[in-house]
């Protein structure tokens, strides 16, 4: 067995041929052993060792290095590869970038200019509207002026009053209430048995009441007086107030209107006398010469003229109430005041339904 050489050799193949690198021992006896020298000197070596390797390998490398390219062959093309850009992120038409271009616009005068052509198309647009609706109505005039005169007259009974408004006075009255009731049925029934009894009794709804009244007066303590009479007979009733609201009335004209407006006054004296005389006292030269008065600018309305349903019963109810006022006086007959109870009363009924419809 071959004893271990006490050199060490290391070999490098350059080019094919061996380039033998011997280190002897020798030389590490040689050597410090101070480890700080022991480094320093190896890498000394070292360094010298891969130089003297570069500088061999640049000389042989002139005379037996070769470069091999690989071959080029006529069947394959070569492709050409294109770098490709980036895609580029599609524009934001959003608020913000409206508001960019717009305040990069404006900075050159942009809204000013928008600013003065709306308003001159504003005041331009205005004064041609002024220029036409003036032309128009100038036009309408003329035409009225030029229009020729209508010389037909309809006839007298033809001629009707443009229609208005009126206005109803509240009425405060003192009445002989002989019940309410829920229903028009039931009150119709009592008024069957009071007629039986030969005592007159007048139905009027209010809201969604029914009331009976048998009797009017110009005082409380009259209807009270009125109401022990009617007791006495076996009619259960007594005396209370009654107000019925005034309101307007729409669709009425001239003749109407004086009748609506006179008609509260004529009752309110009326139905003073209709207490004296249902009490069987004699009425008031006062009370008789306000009736008159009242009576008289009625029968002065054109009858023609009044066409509302409730106004004419108003007005009939009134002047038959102011007739058998008149026929008591000269007679002083029972059954005459009688009668202008029964009419005062169809005058509160009439107003109602005149209050409900509103004229119409």
């Amino acid at each position: 067995m071959d004893k271990p050489n006490s050199e060490k050799t290391i070999t490098i193949k350059i080019n094919g041929k061996d380039r033998p690198f011997q280190e002897k021992k020798e030389e590490m006896k040689e050597k410090s052993w101070d480890p700080r020298q022991l480094d320093r000197q190896k890498k000394q070596d070292q360094t010298e060792f891969f130089a003297s390797i570069q500088t061999a390998a640049g000389k042989e490398a002139d005379d037996s290095f070769d470069w091999i390219l690989p071959e080029e062959t006529e069947d394959e093309d070569i492709k050409e590869y294109k770098i490709a850009a980036p895609p580029k992120s599609p524009a934001k038409n959003g608020l913000s970038t409206l508001a960019r271009k717009f305040r990069g616009r404006n900075k050159q005068g942009f809204l000013t200019s928008i600013f003065l052509a709306v308003f001159f198309a504003v005041l331009l647009g205005t004064s041609f509207g002024f220029i036409m609706l003036k032309l128009v109505f100038t036009d309408q005039a003329a035409e009225t002026v030029v229009a020729p005169p209508i010389n037909e007259k309809p006839a007298a009974a033809s001629q009707q009053t443009p229609a208005g408004s009126a206005g109803l006075e509240t009425i405060a009255t003192y009445v002989v209430q002989g019940g309410v009731f829920s229903n028009s049925e039931a009150a119709q029934q009592i008024k069957d048995a009071n007629s039986q009894k030969g005592v007159y009794s007048q139905s009027i709804t209010m809201g969604e009441q029914t009331f009976l009244f048998l009797g009017v007066s110009g005082s409380l303590d009259e209807a009270k007086e009125i109401g022990a009479d009617l007791k006495s007979k076996g009619i259960d009733v007594f005396a209370k107030e009654v107000t019925f609201e005034g309101k307007a009335i729409e669709g009425v004209n001239a003749e109407e209107k004086k009748l609506a407006e006179i008609a509260p006054a004529l009752y309110q004296s009326l139905s003073e006398g209709a207490a004296s005389a249902t009490l069987g006292s004699s009425i008031t030269p006062e009370t008789a010469e306000k009736i008159e008065s009242h009576r008289k600018t009625v029968n002065e309305l054109e009858t023609d003229q009044i066409q509302n349903k409730s106004l004419i019963s108003v007005r009939e109810e009134l002047l038959n109430a102011s007739k058998q006022l008149e026929t008591y006086q000269q007679s002083g007959d029972a059954a005459s005041a009688g009668k202008i109870q029964e009419h005062l009363l169809g005058f509160l009924a009439a107003y109602q339904s005149l209050l409900q419809s509103g004229g119409q």
